[in-house]
């Protein structure tokens, strides 16, 4: 992930073109626990209550687990441009424990890979485990299981299930649908993949040209699985019913952004909500039924490229959103407008990568607070904090 000069918020790509697949499953290196490179210790800034270590790549994602009992396992994406002859794009995935309960912020896991773009949990479905998704440089789509090591104890690793190259573009963004059985995937071509995903093996099922440019956002509508949205470099931004194959478009907005669409989600409450962030700063409210305009036209400009936006796991109408060249920013949205409740800037590079942690604390941390991480690019800084506005404490 690289800027170009033709993307004025400071794009995460580079100008090398697409590189060869390489680092098939068999030939990554994976660390055994309490094994890492010596930049990437923790250590804990107590002033201000953050814990924060610094990755062995440029930092682009990290996600908590939604899985009961693991909300305390947090997972963090690299991708590195190695630049040369023969240019690669190289990465990694570490597992923490996050558990400011106990003061504990530790790496117990990571295992070397091709360059990240994304990685997302699976949702919680039934008996079904915790998997996570990876979108890959090289144009691969993999899926990991969380397991218990195979030497006992309690130690937790990831186990690729299966991985398989779906395009020769190179997979730019990920979203499980709600019942775990299909994968979107974004490209850099502006095509979306939808992917089956079925006793373990992964099928492209449809395909289809989305948009012009690169595709940084394609999300399943967590209400209405049939329906993906899609959002890319051209300033587009697109609703796909799947049921009446890939073509049939419900709607598309190519007036209101002014720049790129980076991200989407929807409400996980009002199944009429959805948010988008462009590189043109704003994060806009949408309301589905009357996709023409946004809700709130001006919106809510959070003062730099809106890449990443996350609903808070309890509390309505409250998102994390990282906000590229301006830090990350918690909001308040409710039907008509937003607000920036609270803004972080501790971190020196591109904020890219942000979460909220599941689960509650308890009275020894602070009283009903959130947990969040959120990572930046180039100075490859992890860092674990606890809002202060009174918006995110818990119901």
């Amino acid at each position: 992930m690289e800027e170009r000069d033709t993307a004025p918020l400071g794009h995460p790509r580079d100008n090398t073109g697409q590189s060869e697949a390489f680092g098939s499953p068999g030939d990554r290196a994976v660390y055994p626990p309490n094994i890492y490179a010596p930049q990437a210790q923790a250590f804990y800034c107590r002033d201000m209550e953050v814990a924060q270590c610094y990755l062995d790549g440029n930092a682009d994602a990290v996600e908590f687990c939604t899985h009961e009992p693991y909300h305390n396992v947090l997972a963090a994406a690299t991708y590195t441009l190695q630049e040369g002859d023969r240019p690669s794009r190289t990465g990694s995935i570490s597992l923490f424990d996050v558990n400011p309960d106990m003061g504990r912020f530790e790496l117990f896991y990571r295992v070397e890979t091709v360059g990240i773009f994304d990685i997302k949990w699976s949702p919680v479905v039934g008996n079904v485990g915790p998997m996570l998704a990876q979108a890959d440089a090289d144009g691969y789509l993999r899926v990991h299981g969380l397991e218990c090591c195979s030497n006992g104890g309690d130690s937790l690793s990831l186990k690729e299930i299966v991985g398989k190259k779906i395009s020769s573009s190179m997979c730019l963004c990920v979203d499980w649908n709600p019942s775990t059985t299909s994968i979107s995937v974004g490209l850099s071509d502006g095509s979306v993949s939808v992917v089956s995903f079925l006793e373990s093996q992964l099928n492209v099922i449809q395909e289809w040209k989305a948009h012009d440019f690169e595709l940084w956002a394609a999300s399943f509508d967590i209400h209405q699985p049939q329906l993906v949205y899609t959002g890319s470099d051209d300033c587009k931004f697109s609703c796909w019913d799947l049921r009446d194959g890939p073509f049939n478009l419900v709607f598309q907005n190519s007036k209101v952004h002014k720049m790129g669409v980076c991200c989407i989600a929807k409400s996980p409450r009002d199944p009429n909500i959805l948010l988008t962030g462009s590189y043109d700063e704003h994060l806009r409210l949408w309301d589905v039924r009357s996709i023409s305009k946004p809700v709130n036209e001006t919106s809510v400009c959070l003062g730099g490229g809106v890449w990443r936006v996350k609903y808070h796991p309890y509390v309505p109408g409250v998102v994390l959103a990282a906000c590229m060249h301006n830090g990350f920013a918690i909001v308040k949205i409710d039907e008509e407008k937003g607000e920036v409740m609270e803004t972080y800037t501790k971190h020196g590079s591109l904020a890219y990568g942000a979460d909220w942690q599941r689960g509650n604390l308890s009275h020894k941390v602070k009283q009903n607070s959130s947990v969040v991480a959120t990572c930046s690019f180039y100075d490859r800084l992890l860092q674990i904090w606890i809002p202060e506005s009174s918006v995110v404490k818990q119901l």
